[in-house]
């Protein structure tokens, strides 16, 4: 009988070890926002799921590589990518006529540029390899269409008309 007293009280207190555990951890204090160093899981694998993009879309009459027709050799291509730091999109561009090919350009070094397009205004801020200082050119279009492009440089009065090349 001693033996069998011995079990039931070990059986006893493993029920209350248990029952304590389970206590604690479903009456444990949540944590509350704003709590400093606290993380908080705000997608719960047990909750609705639902995913909105907030990322803006790129201008798709501009998107695209560009040639340009009064000078030979020169290309802009406006990229759909966007730079959420900044919140413009990507571009590049480069001048063959010059000597210098697409394969040259360091990713988003000299040649690249972030764009932006409100209303007829197209900005462009050109990128360097050494620092990320931008180099602001703005441009008026006085013509879009899905195969070719006008931009005004205002400040010189000067017109680039550019042609889609796929």
């Amino acid at each position: 009988m001693k033996r069998k007293g011995y079990i039931i009280i070990l059986c006893l207190v493993a029920a209350a070890i248990t029952a304590a555990a389970v206590w604690y951890f479903i009456s444990r204090e949540k944590p509350q926002e704003g709590q400093e160093g606290m993380i908080t899981n705000e997608h719960p694998t047990d909750g609705p799921g639902y995913y909105v993009d907030d990322t803006p879309q790129a201008d798709p009459m501009l998107v695209g590589k560009w040639r340009s027709i009064d000078k030979k050799g020169w290309y802009k291509v406006y990229y759909d990518d966007y730079d959420e730091d900044t919140q413009k999109f990507w571009g590049k561009e480069w001048d063959e006529g010059e000597d210098v090919q697409e394969e040259d350009l360091n990713y988003h070094g000299n040649g690249w540029f972030r764009w932006e397009k409100k209303r007829n205004v197209l900005r462009e801020y050109a990128t360097m390899d050494t620092h990320d200082v931008p180099i602001h050119r703005k441009y008026e279009i006085l013509f879009v269409s899905t195969d070719s492009i006008a931009l005004c440089e205002s400040d010189y009065n000067i017109i680039y008309p550019f042609v889609k090349d796929e």
